[in-house]
């Protein structure tokens, strides 16, 4: 006969235990089943591409995200990259036929990293529209400047005509070579308007490194027959500044929209000041260099303080695109830069706009980016 086993109560309690391990295993197995599926269900109808890594190169993705820029994260990119390694980051780029914006974090675990997730948002119509907006808007400049300049020039040329009378009316030598040198003047003042005016409007690839002392002198004198047929004094005090790295078209338009909106503010007359000074960001030490644009007009209305640098905000009804100061703003923090703005109304009223740009900026410079 075959010999019987038996078991002690302990190797029965061993056996309990083992098979109450194996059915809460198998529980858990179950439950992570169903929390996958479930972080798989919320992942699908996330609006957003979602890429989530672990350290060990694995790389989970919804169905936006591969529709959007396919199974393995964009080499472009560089968020989850730092989010792996610990950082939280937001980067726009401009892939073949989108534009990505992804913002990234880090997975931490029990205070160690464990993985990264990136959320990616094609901004592409967005970006389209933003450009078409600021096409919009610089056309408006265009059409305004234009008429300014159109009244400078009106002024050297009627003065020419006038001396051209002289000329053929005088029976002096001396009264015609006179005559002839104040007209040289007034078609170099031509002149100078034109050049200044192409170089306003010349497109640029690289940024330069210049005084923009000059470039706000150049800005204002385009602006002196209106300032004299609004009876506006103007009042400037440039101090010698360091050079500064940026795109000379883009800056002007700044300096352009803020000088237009000044004299805007002040149809019946009034005083603009222009300040340029060294000065270092107080947030970061950073050299930079402050030019602030001041009017006395009536101020700002409060509701439209609130939202002033977002598109479509005016006060100027049918006569502005309400893009100037949100392009203003764009081109001031695409060169590193930030743009402030104080208003009083009643006594004492007017309005102060300081723009603050670095000395390099992040634009990408010979030596590289900044």
């Amino acid at each position: 006969m075959g010999q019987m086993t038996t078991h002690t109560p302990k190797d029965q309690w061993l056996v309990q235990q083992q098979e109450s391990l194996k059915r809460a295993c198998a529980l858990a197995e179950e439950r992570a089943a169903e929390l996958d599926a479930e972080l798989d269900a919320v992942l699908e109808h996330l609006p957003h591409g979602v890429y989530i890594a672990t350290l060990d190169g694995k790389v989970r993705t919804n169905g936006l995200a591969r529709d959007m820029t396919g199974e393995r994260f964009p080499q472009e990119m560089k968020t989850l990259e730092r989010a792996l390694r610990g950082e939280t980051s937001t980067e726009t780029v401009k892939l073949p036929s989108q534009w990505i914006h992804s913002t990234a974090a880090p997975i931490v675990h029990h205070g160690r990293v464990v993985g990264g997730v990136a959320v990616n948002t094609d901004i592409t119509q967005s970006h389209l529209q933003d450009e078409a907006m600021r096409r919009s808007e610089k056309l408006a400049a265009i059409g305004q400047l234009a008429s300014s300049i159109a009244h400078e020039i009106n002024n050297p040329l009627e003065a020419i005509t006038n001396l051209l009378y002289l000329m053929r009316e005088s029976g002096s030598m001396d009264e015609v070579q006179q005559y002839v040198r104040l007209a040289q003047e007034e078609l170099a003042r031509v002149t100078e308007i034109t050049l200044q005016t192409l170089r306003f409007h010349r497109q640029q690839r690289k940024p330069v490194e210049a005084d923009l002392g000059e470039l706000l002198r150049t800005v204002l004198s385009l602006y002196k027959g209106r300032l004299l047929a609004r009876e506006i004094s103007i009042e400037m005090k440039l101090r010698d500044t360091p050079l500064v790295w940026h795109m000379d078209g883009e800056i002007r338009q700044v300096v352009n929209n803020l000088v237009r909106n000044a004299l805007d503010a002040m149809e019946t007359g009034g005083h603009l000041y222009v300040r340029l000074h060294s000065q270092p960001d107080w947030k970061t030490g950073r050299k930079g260099v402050r030019i602030t644009v001041a009017d006395t007009g009536e101020g700002i209305q409060p509701e439209i303080m609130a939202h002033l640098f977002e598109p479509f905000q005016t006060s100027k009804d049918l006569t502005g695109t309400g893009l100037g100061l949100w392009v203003t703003q764009g081109i001031v923090q695409k060169h590193g830069g930030f743009i402030e703005t104080k208003t009083r109304r009643g006594e004492r009223h007017g309005t102060v706009f300081a723009v603050w740009l670095p000395l390099t900026g992040g634009l990408n410079l010979a030596g590289g980016a900044a």
